[in-house]
């Protein structure tokens, strides 16, 4: 018949027993210390080398008695408290060094149920800083997210005329610059096409603003769906827009703008008392690094459109044409 396994015992058996033992090897010495005085065995000695003797005697029973197996089990025992101590705070402070398995001890008592509630306890403190940081990271990246279509929203909002849609006066300086700077490698001239709406001021004044803001969106929808993919509308201000056509030469840009002026004219117009509004546009071309300030292909350009209104209105004007005529 085979016996159950021992199990060792646990650190409060442990101390049980060895107050115990130790109130009985006290009792074992101080019997065997009176027994030689009592017993008359110690006669022959002094009265003084008596009393030393006794209690020597006495101390040798108690230390022989003593439980000296269970202090150095005892100490076994502190060694994997310690042991426990010292992963505990390598855990805390993040200098983990062995896997959590190793912090269970494998017993049936005290020491090892609390190596185990140990463990399940760093398991879930390390599940929550992973899901902790994770949210942290998540959140992080969600935040730069929002960042940046807010900032990109908001540059968006700062460089965009609100009625039409296309760029306003800060775009136009940002991509004069680009398009005309002396680095800036290009297969053709940057034509900057300036339009101007005819008969706008006698249209707000008759029909109302909400008309000629209906004159100002029909163009920009024109020029939103005519234009080339590389073209940038803008509109300059009141009645007045701009088209940077960068690649480009003055031939096809004027044959683009005489396209934009008939397609304006068939803009629907069932108003009687006011006269139906046209296009002026004048044209000017430039290579990029050519013009000292990028501004003097605007004001060019701005020259042809006067000459055209000038022309009769309706008209097209390239700035070569006007400045070789003058």
């Amino acid at each position: 018949m085979t016996q159950a396994p021992r199990h060792p015992k646990s650190p409060a058996d442990l101390s049980q027993c060895i107050a115990r033992r130790w109130a009985l090897a006290g009792l074992i010495g101080v019997t065997a210390g009176s027994t030689l005085i009592v017993g008359g065995v110690l006669d022959r000695l002094s009265p003084g080398l008596e009393a030393l003797t006794s209690v020597a005697t006495g101390w040798s029973a108690m230390l022989l008695c003593a439980p000296w197996k269970h202090l150095r089990t005892l100490r076994d025992h502190r060694a994997e408290i310690h042991r426990l101590s010292r992963q505990l705070r390598d855990v805390k402070s993040g200098r983990r060094r062995n896997t959590l398995s190793e912090l269970v001890i494998d017993r049936n008592d005290e020491l090892g149920a609390l190596s185990r509630a140990i463990h399940d306890a760093l398991e879930e403190v390390i599940a929550a800083q992973l899901e902790s940081r994770l949210l942290q990271r998540n959140m992080g990246h969600n935040i730069r997210r929002e960042t940046y279509r807010a900032t990109r929203k908001l540059k968006r909002e700062v460089m965009t005329d609100p009625l039409t849609g296309l760029g306003n006066r800060r775009a136009l300086d940002q991509q004069l610059d680009e398009l005309l700077q002396h680095e800036r490698r290009s297969t053709g001239q940057v034509v900057a096409m300036v339009i101007d709406v005819d008969l706008f001021k006698s249209v707000n004044d008759t029909l109302g603003h909400v008309v000629g803001d209906q004159c100002l969106t029909f163009l920009a929808d024109l020029l939103t769906s005519s234009m080339r993919r590389e073209d940038r509308a803008i509109r300059l201000g009141g009645d007045e827009f701009l088209v940077l056509m960068p690649s480009q030469n003055l031939t096809e840009a004027g044959a683009a703008a005489r396209r934009l002026s008939d397609l304006y004219a068939q803009m629907p117009w069932p108003h009687r008392d006011a006269p139906r509004p046209g296009l002026s546009i004048g044209l000017a071309a430039a290579w990029p690094g050519e013009l000292a300030e990028p501004a003097e292909l605007l004001r060019r350009a701005d020259e042809a459109t006067y000459a055209s209104k000038r022309a009769g209105r309706g008209t097209v004007t390239i700035y070569d044409e006007i400045r070789g005529a003058a």
